[in-house]
């Protein structure tokens, strides 16, 4: 076997590949692994890239949550993101407390509305029992206190005659601080309940924050004016009673006894809570019970004599007049304080008796009108008034419209209009005036962009209304028309002064026209030296021969339409238009 010894490596010696396989074998590697090893280096680039992973997160984040929603797990999302959320807001007040001022004001402005009217409502319900300590003498010297004092008369009988009475009975779920029930006595002004909830669940959770209390330590009373709250915490809900007086020790043993009765009978619906209140609505009976009131016992009533019940019937009768004559008076200062509301660049932001004025509060615009005279011409008591307005720039129309006359100074044929941040001016205006109004408008506070569509320049408008006439068949002017070419060299050389520092150049053309009697190609001929002849004045006048420029039109663009003498008399003219081109750069 010659060929096969041949073909044998040489002992000691180890075989070796021809390159032509090794490159073979090479291209089958790449083309067998190349595109999961550009795969893999691609995966782990965008791993690295912090970028590009918050990059891929953001495009799914908003299906991540709502996915997580679908499958009900809604309270674990919103423990999640809760202390995100509150750390945004408390951050955002930190910076600018107004932002969240802004966003809940459609909200406390009808609250505050509401507790006006219930506390109104309340008062008057209170009167029945007020007039029963009217005729009394302890009755006149309550009266005489609620003079002084200038609290309610109804108030005054309600705070000597009562011990304590609890008004409202908030069942608040402890962990998500929302309400499971409320019950509130008749009469009794009320807020939102479930704001009032999120309010003690904050104070709550601010006390235990701010003080360092241990994890059982809870807030247990809190006195706001004339009402305290008493609060007890269960295992999962929290009862508050509203109370208004001084309750007794006893009471508070009662808010217990209901919290753990509460605890007892819905520890099922309270271990499954998901938001909804409605498994608690009979709570409310429970809750009801706590609603009690307890007054001073009554002295025994004596047959009151003759000349007492005359007294008391007659101080009834001068606080009646009193009451009426008070009411009126309040009436008409908050009619001023509402025709104050409506006047454009005045904002009230408080008005209200204070120390037997009328203080009213806000701001005022420089060129708005003067609270003073407002007043004096309401024919209220300026002595009785306490007016307090500080300067704002206004951004109502009509004040925008004031500042900008101020400022701009426009001359009698423009009227000035603001309306949405844009500042219109229309009429006729000297060129030198519009110059200005386009330079300074913008500097008035309130103006965003003008308006000059409507503007028209007074001395251009003037020229271009001049017409100088001919006899038939003549190059020149009629007698009697010097004065007017005179007004035409003036209107010409200023508006050619005032165009010299723009940006375009303003040209004179001076148009040449006759009527349709005579051939056409003669009355273009007789038009072009019409033209010629005024132009030829105007230059003798001083006027630069650039900037004038004759041209003849024939019958092509008539003044009138020919249907009398006159109107071909008219025709045989000469007129003025004013063309503005721009200037060469550099110039």
């Amino acid at each position: 076997m010659p060929e096969q010894a041949q073909r044998r490596a040489p002992m000691g010696e180890s075989p070796q590949k021809p390159p032509e396989d090794d490159h073979a074998l090479e291209e089958l590697r790449h083309l067998i692994v190349a595109p999961e090893q550009e795969g893999i280096a691609e995966i782990r680039e965008r791993m690295d890239n912090r970028e590009r992973r918050a990059e891929d997160v953001s495009s799914v984040v908003a299906e991540a949550i709502q996915m997580r929603r679908d499958q009900g797990d809604d309270r674990a999302l919103a423990e999640a993101l809760a202390p995100t959320i509150q750390e945004t807001l408390r951050e955002s007040v930190r910076r600018d407390p107004h932002v969240l001022a802004d966003a809940l004001f459609p909200v406390m402005g009808p609250a505050i509305r509401r507790s006006i009217t219930e506390t109104l409502r309340s008062m008057l319900e209170s009167f029945n029992e007020a007039l029963e300590h009217s005729l009394s003498a302890r009755g006149i010297q309550w009266r005489i206190e609620s003079f002084r004092t200038g609290r309610p008369f109804a108030e005054i009988v309600l705070m000597h005659s009562l011990l304590y009475r609890a008004e409202q009975i908030f069942l608040i779920h402890r962990e998500t601080g929302l309400v499971l029930s409320h019950v509130v006595a008749p009469a009794v002004a009320i807020q939102d309940p479930s704001m009032v909830a999120g309010m003690l669940s904050a104070i709550q959770q601010f006390v235990k924050d701010s003080f360092d209390s241990k994890r059982g330590d809870t807030l247990g009373s809190m006195d706001v004016g004339d009402l305290h709250v008493w609060i007890e915490e269960g295992p999962d809900t929290v009862i508050a009673g509203v109370i208004r007086g001084h309750a007794p020790a006893s009471y508070r043993l009662a808010l217990k006894e209901a919290l753990e009765s509460i605890q007892q009978r819905y520890a099922s619906a309270l271990d499954n809570f998901q938001g909804d209140s409605g498994p608690f609505r009979a709570a409310g009976e429970q809750l009801t019970h706590l609603l009690e009131a307890q007054y001073k016992e009554k002295e025994s009533k004596r047959k009151a004599p003759r000349a007492a019940i005359a007294a008391g019937a007659l101080v009834l009768a001068v606080v009646v007049a009193l009451l009426i004559v008070w009411g009126y008076t309040r009436s008409e200062w908050e009619k001023f304080a509402d025709s104050l509301r409506q006047q454009p660049g005045l904002v009230v932001t408080s008005a209200a008796k204070s120390g037997g004025k009328f203080r009213v509060e806000g701001f005022r615009d420089p060129f708005a009108a003067d609270p003073n005279e407002l007043l004096a011409q309401a024919g209220l008591n300026a002595r009785k008034a306490d007016l307090e307005f500080k300067p704002f720039y206004s951004m109502d129309d009509a004040m925008v419209t004031k500042r900008a006359a101020n400022l701009l100074v426009p001359p009698a044929g423009v009227q000035l209009s603001a309306s949405a941040g844009t500042l219109h001016a229309s009429g006729s205006a000297p060129l030198k005036w519009i110059a200005h109004f386009e330079d300074r408008a913008l500097w008035v506070p309130g103006v965003a962009a003008i308006d000059t569509s409507k503007l028209q320049d007074a001395d251009t408008s003037a020229l271009e209304s001049m017409v100088l006439t001919f006899p038939v068949g003549s190059a020149e002017i009629e007698p009697g028309q010097e004065s007017s070419l005179f007004q035409a060299a003036s209107k010409i050389r200023l508006i050619l002064s005032q165009a010299s520092n723009g940006n375009e150049i303003p040209g004179i053309e001076i148009v040449g026209h006759t009527d349709t009697t005579g051939a056409e190609g003669t009355n273009l001929l007789l038009s072009d030296q019409r033209a010629d002849h005024v132009r030829g004045i105007l230059l003798r006048a001083g006027i630069q021969p650039a900037n004038l420029r004759p041209r003849g039109v024939g019958t092509s663009m008539p003044l009138r339409s020919e249907a009398t003498d006159a109107d071909r008399h008219l025709n045989r003219s000469v007129t003025f238009k004013v063309i503005f081109s721009p200037a060469a750069p550099g110039n």
